[in-house]
Formats: structure tokens, C-alpha cells, sequence
């Protein structure tokens, strides 16, 4: 028999925010099996990004832990997760703009061994030809799917095993958003295990594995996603809607 795929990365108990008596994300439990593409959804306000947050050192944790496979990151400073294989992609402000997009991953490079620099950034060219055509453009300049894709590349740029990435969708247009999931999926099926926070719940359900769904900072539901896809709970949690058939509450 083959054994089960381990666990890339796992929340205990996890109790989150940015101040400690106002508790965003309340005593999480959550794990991520090596090679899966799992996505985070939840309403407005449902401590989704604050999650991941916390997971890459972002937001403190106040109690619980998080684990990268068997090894505890609760403590690790966000600049050392990189070197442990935690890769984060934030929402905003994941690129230098003012500088050419080959600076952009020499400058993510630089955490590498010398003589692995120049390796990887060719690997991640290759990866990425629209990146590859234009090296000295200033980031600044590429649409809004082109700077998503040099902020992944910058993340993968050290081959971390697990990546996760916060609305890498936010403000694109729907083809836009197709290429930027189909380039997901892409790198997911070269090994690398990744979370996905994101809004558009069709396009993501569309490539991932697995969903979870965040409620007021507690995970309330989780499933295949091609059978969450057509969930009736999913409404009901995620969208705030009734099952049919269910009566209001006057």
C-alpha cells in the first residue's frame, strides 16, 4: 500500500490578531497535505488574509502553533520562514516597482548561495517567458497578471516547499484571472504545495484540491473542492445564503 501522502504545513489551535484581546482568527485547526492546492474562503471580515497572515509572521499569534511538516515556525522571524521552506505572496506590495523586473529576482535571490543565483533566476525566466522577454522593464510598468507573476516568481525563487499566496486575483479581469490560476496549477503540479486565499470562489474551486472555509476567525467547513463546488453549505457560510427550503428566522 502506498502510505499517505505527510503534512506540508498544520495549525494547532491557532489564535490570532493584531491586538491580543481582540482575537481575529479564534483557535484554528487547519492542515495542508505535501502536493495539495488548497483554497481559504470565507465572507468579508472572516479573518481570511489575517490567517495566513499569522502563518507567515505577519500578525502575532497568541496562542496555538504552526508547524512546517514536524518542525514548529510559530517563532521563526517571517525573514527566516523563506530559509524553512514557507514562501508568502501578499496581496499588495509583493514587487519593487521602481526597479527592472531582473532586479526584482536578483534582489529575492540573494538569500541563495552565490553560485545558485544565477541558476535559478534562468529557471524562473523560463518558467515565466513573459517575464523572460522584457528583463529590464521596470516592474512598475507590466499590467496587473505580469506584476502577480514576478511576485510568485520572486517567492519561488529559493524552491520553497509550500506557498501561499493572499487574492492573487484582486482587480484582474476574468482572462487575466484564468491565466494567473492556470499558471497556479502549473507550479502545483510540479510538487510545490500551495494555499490560496481568494475571492473568486468558482475560478479557484475550479483548480484546487481542497477548501476550507473560515467563519468569524473559525473554520466551520472543509471538503473536496469539486464537491464543495456544488455544496449547498458553501452558500450558506461563504455567501451568508439559507438552504432551500429553510424558513427565516422573523
Amino acid at each position: 500500500m502506498m502510505e499517505p501522502p505527510s503534512i506540508a504545513l498544520s495549525t494547532r489551535a491557532v489564535v490570532a490578531g493584531y491586538e491580543p484581546d481582540l482575537p481575529i482568527v479564534r483557535g484554528v485547526d487547519f492542515s495542508v497535505r505535501s502536493g495539495e492546492l488548497v483554497i481559504v474562503l470565507g465572507p468579508n471580515g472572516a479573518g481570511k488574509s489575517t490567517f495566513v497572515k499569522a502563518i507567515a509572521g505577519l500578525v502575532p499569534i497568541h496562542s496555538g502553533a504552526t508547524l512546517l511538516g514536524d518542525f514548529d515556525i510559530t517563532s521563526v522571524p517571517t525573514h527566516e520562514k523563506i530559509r524553512h521552506g514557507l514562501a508568502f505572496v501578499p496581496q499588495t506590495e509583493n514587487i519593487f516597482a521602481t526597479m527592472s523586473i531582473h532586479d526584482n529576482l536578483l534582489l529575492a535571490a540573494n538569500v541563495l548561495p552565490r553560485e545558485k543565483r544565477g541558476r535559478r533566476v534562468a529557471d524562473l525566466y523560463a518558467m515565466f517567458p513573459d517575464l523572460a522577454a522584457r528583463p529590464s522593464l521596470r516592474a512598475g510598468l507590466l499590467s496587473g497578471g505580469q506584476r502577480q507573476m514576478l511576485a510568485v516568481a520572486r517567492a519561488l525563487i529559493v524552491e520553497p516547499s509550500v506557498l501561499i499566496l493572499d487574492e492573487p486575483s484582486a482587480g484582474l479581469s476574468p482572462k487575466i484571472v484564468q491565466d494567473v490560476f492556470s499558471q497556479l496549477k502549473a507550479i502545483n503540479d510540479t510538487g510545490v504545495t500551495i494555499i490560496l486565499v481568494e475571492q473568486n470562489v468558482k475560478a479557484a474551486l475550479a483548480i484546487a484540491d481542497r477548501a476550507a472555509i473560515l467563519v468569524e476567525g473559525q473554520l466551520r467547513h472543509e471538503g473536496p473542492a469539486v464537491t464543495l463546488a456544488e455544496d449547498p453549505i458553501v452558500a450558506e457560510l461563504y455567501l451568508g445564503a439559507r438552504h432551500a427550503g429553510k424558513a427565516a428566522t422573523p
